[in-house]
């Protein structure tokens, strides 16, 4: 028996087009192919390779090991890393079928998973150096405005899912006006705890990093899950304008390889949103979202809010209607 908490495939996939990918499988020990459920495949958001989603892979398969009987996928895109491929071929839909396919031909019926997506038609990446060995990829859209410095925006997908409909939102709210940076806070999360699990003044000394090279003191959107994140940044880092927090907030500090959370009132954050006031807070919770939040949780939360405050419960969330928060954040008295 092998005491390795992970082991390391290297190998290569043929596209349709005659390039070969060049990946890493990394999975728990001991079980065999099919004995595995599931693939995560992490994409890395060109023109990064493999090396900046690795440390994601490992950590996940380290700590769930033979649990959840889950293998984990990095690769390079064609054009970059260890991959073939002309500079300028940006046909990456073909790397993600040769993925499916292999997949399917190795595991059979497997649950496949794609974490992010390749590129952006508007939005640009960026890679923040934060604390010692923590890094943050965030995706820059800037804004469309006559304003000589527009409002900061900081954008928190869903853990591991910054994919199509986040890119068209940022792009939509750059459009509006703000200079947004979006990220899949799970890659953060993931790279920052890779030493050591996560205390809250960790997070927050990242943020306060972070905002020093922002244009402006940012606003920020967290959605299901990332809304915790972004609910407890507002609460210890005054530089933050204002906070949206969308659907469930409390479960997103569940991860326990990621966050020292071994007392539950550590990351409670009904102990910390009052500290938000006098900065806008609203709080979403959406009724047709497996994420979309509990009831208890957001009247607990909205009882601690100080005002400004504002509560909505609505089916799903629409661009306009977040339009319509994020200037109540900048003008809550109105």
């Amino acid at each position: 028996m092998t005491s390795q908490p992970y082991i390391e495939e290297p190998f290569g996939i043929l596209t349709d087009d005659d390039l070969y990918l060049d990946c890493i499988l990394v999975r728990p020990p001991n079980i065999p192919d099919e004995g595995l459920q599931s693939l995560r495949v992490w994409v890395p958001k060109f023109p990064l390779t493999k090396n900046s989603v690795i440390t994601c892979a490992r950590q996940e398969v380290q700590y769930y090991g033979t649990q959840r009987k889950v293998a984990h996928l990095v690769f390079d895109l064609r054009g970059t890393g260890e991959s073939e491929g002309a500079m300028g071929d940006e046909s990456f839909d073909h790397d993600l079928h040769a993925i499916r396919e292999w997949a399917k031909e190795r595991f059979g019926k497997i649950n496949l998973g794609f974490l992010g997506t390749p590129n952006s038609a508007y939005g640009r990446v960026n890679l923040w150096p934060l604390g010692p060995g923590s890094m943050m990829e965030s995706y820059h859209y800037p804004a469309v405005s006559s304003e000589v410095t527009p409002p900061s925006l900081l954008y928190l997908s869903t853990y591991g899912s910054f994919g199509k409909t986040d890119d068209v939102v940022c792009t939509r709210l750059a459009q509006a006006g703000y200079d947004v940076f979006g990220l899949d806070p799970l890659r953060y999360l993931l790279h920052a705890s890779s030493q050591n699990r996560l205390k809250p003044d960790d997070l927050n000394n990242d943020l306060k990093m972070l905002v020093q090279m922002l244009p402006s003191p940012p606003l920020i959107i967290g959605q299901p899950l990332a809304a915790g994140l972004a609910l407890l940044w507002a609460s210890h880092v005054s530089q933050v304008q204002g906070v949206i927090a969308i659907g469930r907030a409390q479960a997103g500090f569940a991860p326990a390889h990621i966050f020292h959370n071994n007392n539950p009132y550590t990351y409670l954050l009904s102990r910390y949103v009052k500290n938000i006031a006098p900065r806008p807070a609203a709080l979403v919770m959406l009724t047709d979202h497996a994420l979309g939040g509990d009831e208890q949780e957001f009247t607990a939360m909205y009882q601690s809010l100080q005002e400004p405050r504002r509560l909505e419960k609505i089916e799903r969330l629409s661009l306009a209607t977040l339009q319509d928060l994020l200037q109540w954040t900048r003008q809550p008295g109105k």
